[in-house]
């Protein structure tokens, strides 16, 4: 995949999609002397938008780590970069629960060197100025693989906390889902008993300033259970094994530890549309 192709598959919103072909516009405008610096202008500006849809200031300012350290009161890039990566987690969390700051902290720094370095090139000198139809193309290739080396490396590296993250709360996220309650099996039976449940695939899909959202999927086995009182008795009941796969969401309030104690899952999505499949194909050969 080209650098054009990689920057336009990871550019979230329309606005930024179309900042973006404007700023390739600016090259192909070979009557203006500044199309190489207007282009570079452009992609600086597509970089800011971007980190600020990653990390809006009024989040950050929530986070339990931020403090001013800009004239202005506002966040600085480096601070973006960090909640964009570490959303309102603290360093002092991550280091207890062994993940490597040295790292992260190196990471965020050359991640605001990698900005920064975006807008030296709209600077206009008599060294840039007339720049040959191959410096252009050599230069404008060079700041497209620098965007596209920042955005990256932000994705790939909270992807890589998160991942982390992951291991660390599989039991407790097990026995939380399986204390629950299912709207959509009481429906089948008068009763049911939950025989045990498989947590297939977990990931976390968000990090923000307060809390980790962590996705679930899995499968739920249960006896439903058919029959009055007086019916089981006389074993005229019926019990019938099922499972029927779920999804739902965990969302772990960021506070001193992790996994934290307050947290709530979401209303389940249990899948029970093959068993009126079954029912109805079942009740279609009887006939």
């Amino acid at each position: 995949m080209s650098t054009l192709q990689q920057i336009e598959k990871i550019l979230k919103s329309d606005f930024e999609k179309l900042l973006f072909k404007a700023s390739l516009k600016n090259l192909e405008d070979e009557n203006n002397i500044l199309r190489y610096h207007n282009f570079c202008y452009s992609i600086r500006e597509l970089s800011r938008h971007f980190l600020n849809s990653l990390s809006p200031e009024e989040l950050i300012f929530n986070c339990p780590w931020f403090k001013v350290e800009s004239e202005n009161g506002k966040p600085t890039r480096s601070q973006k970069v960090k909640y964009a990566i570490q959303g309102g987690l603290t360093d002092k969390l991550l280091e207890e629960l062994g993940f490597n700051i040295k790292e992260l902290k190196t990471t965020i720094k050359e991640l605001k060197t990698t900005i920064d370095s975006l807008s030296k090139y709209t600077h206009i000198n008599s060294e840039n100025f007339m720049l040959t139809e191959k410096q252009i193309k050599t230069n404008s290739d060079k700041v497209l693989k620098t965007f596209e080396s920042f955005v990256n490396t932000i994705i790939d590296y909270k992807e890589t906390l998160k991942n982390f993250l992951d291991g660390k709360i599989e039991e407790h996220m097990i026995d939380t889902i399986l204390c629950n309650s299912y709207e959509n099996i009481d429906s089948l039976a008068p009763h049911y008993s939950l025989e045990f449940g498989e947590v297939n695939a977990y990931h976390i899909e968000e990090i923000t300033n307060t809390e980790i959202i962590v996705n679930v999927y899995g499968d739920l086995h249960i006896t439903l259970e058919y029959g009055s009182r007086s019916e089981r008795v006389n074993n005229d009941g019926l019990d019938i094994n099922e499972s029927f796969p779920f999804e739902t969401q965990v969302r772990y309030e960021i506070s001193n530890k992790f996994p934290s104690d307050d947290y709530v899952v979401e209303e389940f999505d249990v899948d029970t549309s093959k068993w009126y499949c079954n029912n109805i194909s079942n009740e279609e050969l009887d006939k």
